[in-house]
């Protein structure tokens, strides 16, 4: 029998299956899973509406399909930092000295009766002397009590008891307020305390297309009844689509009791983009609907 000679091409067939089994793995390490690479072009879009505290987001037709453990690849193409609420220092009032009372001892009594001193007889032809009348006094006149302020300006939009609101020139510029009350505050992320009101600026979000209609004013008010405290009123300048550096601002405290008896005072001032909140001024309401407006 004669021997085979050895050829550069001469292939068993064990050699081919095993070269086969070695090219299918690893295209299976190369190959990322799924069967596709990594798109080009955006695919997924996720918006958080920091007002409502939602998220949306629009998904392509491609990711629709995908399982649970399957790769995606991300990019993060734009974030901004959300606001939080900077926690206001509870109003503390200052604690007053007690000063201890004199206590005085009443006087003691003897038990010996008091001499009375005998009246002097009186004549039987003496005459009965008149004493001279005192002239009476007029009453004091009382001053009639000053009438509260009354407001002679425009009322709220919205008819209500309370309204602390402001308002600024154009829409272009983002500005919140705040209105605390005993450590809690009502603004655009928390818009209702039923101590303090609730939150009103005609500010909406389309959340089609995620354009955030804003308007130029903001206010917290009270509708039902009117809730007696102390509030401070911070306001911030946030951004500007102009970019402007300082915004003026005008507010308003307004009240309505009833029977028409409406009080008012407004107050102007500026704020500075970029800067934190800015104490506007400090309410005390009475249960009344008057009011004392104290500025820093």
């Amino acid at each position: 029998m004669s021997r085979r000679k050895a050829e550069l091409f001469n292939l068993s067939f064990l050699d081919l299956l095993t070269s086969a089994l070695g090219a299918v793995i690893f295209l299976f390490i190369i190959t990322p899973k799924g069967g596709a690479p990594a798109a080009k072009v955006q695919q997924a879009a996720v918006y958080i509406d920091t007002t409502d505290m939602k998220i949306f987001g629009g998904l392509a037709d491609s990711l629709r399909h995908k399982r649970v453990g399957d790769t995606l690849f991300a990019v993060l193409v734009d974030y901004k930092d959300m606001p939080e609420e900077a926690k206001p220092q509870a109003y503390i009032p200052s604690v007053r000295q007690q000063v201890p009372e004199k206590v005085t001892s009443p006087p003691e009594r003897s038990s010996k009766p008091e001499p009375k001193n005998p009246e002097p007889a009186k004549a039987d032809n003496a005459k009965d002397v008149k004493k001279p009348e005192t002239p009476k006094q007029n009453p004091e006149t009382k001053e009639p009590a000053p009438e509260p302020r009354t407001y002679k300006g425009d009322a709220p939009s919205v008819p209500c008891k309370v309204s602390f609101e402001i308002s600024w020139r154009s829409a272009e510029d983002n500005v919140d307020l705040f209105v605390c009350k005993g450590g809690d505050c009502v603004y655009g992320g928390r818009k209702k305390d039923n101590n303090i009101g609730q939150w009103d600026s005609g500010k909406s979000r389309n959340r089609l297309f995620g354009n955030d209609l804003r308007t130029n004013q903001e206010a917290v008010r009270q509708f039902d009844d009117i809730i007696p405290g102390e509030y401070k009123l911070y306001a911030q300048f946030k951004e500007s689509d102009k970019n402007r550096s300082k915004v003026i601002i005008n507010g308003l405290i307004y009240t309505n009791s009833g029977q028409n008896r409406e009080q008012g005072d407004s107050f102007t001032t500026s704020l500075t983009q970029g800067s934190p909140r800015v104490l506007l001024g400090t309410v005390i309401l009475q249960e009344n609907g008057s009011f004392k407006l104290v500025k820093p």
